[in-house]
């Protein structure tokens, strides 16, 4: 009888404990993530040609912190905890024996549209970039399309919603 009294009070700790546990929540690999910046890097001279030159981009003040393009595409995250972006981009040129670095500034003002997406994955931002002539600017002037390496630059799209294609072209 002990026995008996004994199965049945370990069978139903048992019971309880797995009855309140809650279900493992993992966010899906095919859920939507905060999109980062695509840039893609074409020739002035024929314009439907890729560029595949290392381009380094750095926020100022980090410039250990380098984010190195991929053939002719740089992803660089915008912030989140501010309505501006501003990235310094590094063209390095090697030319038989001698290396020219120029650099280029741009700043992209964007509106950060957040929204819950559930319990595992938490939020999810995308931006809308602004559209009242002030972004993107070229080394500080929202007027130049022209810079110190870059001739020539287009905004694909305004609305940053994932990372798949390009968002802003630019031309060397």
């Amino acid at each position: 009888m002990k026995k008996l009294i004994l199965a049945a009070f370990c069978l139903g700790i048992g019971g309880l404990v797995f009855s309140a546990c809650e279900k493992d929540d993992i966010c899906g690999a095919d859920e939507p993530t905060t999109p980062n910046f695509l840039i893609e890097f074409y020739s002035f001279d024929d314009q439907g040609i890729p560029k595949n030159e290392l381009v380094e981009a750095f926020v100022a003040g980090r410039e250990k912190d380098l984010v190195k393009s991929k053939g002719n595409k740089l992803l660089i995250p915008l912030r989140l905890d501010q309505p501006e972006s501003t990235w310094i981009l590094k063209s390095i040129k090697r030319v038989q024996n001698q290396t020219d670095t120029l650099y280029d500034t741009l700043t992209f003002k964007y509106k950060i549209n957040t929204r819950y997406l559930n319990k595992a994955c938490g939020y999810v931002s995308t931006f809308s970039l602004s559209q009242d002539g002030t972004s993107p600017s070229l080394n500080g002037n929202a007027e130049q399309t022209s810079g110190n390496w870059i001739k020539y630059y287009t905004t694909e799209t305004n609305e940053i919603q994932n990372s798949e294609k390009a968002h802003f072209k630019i031309y060397y």
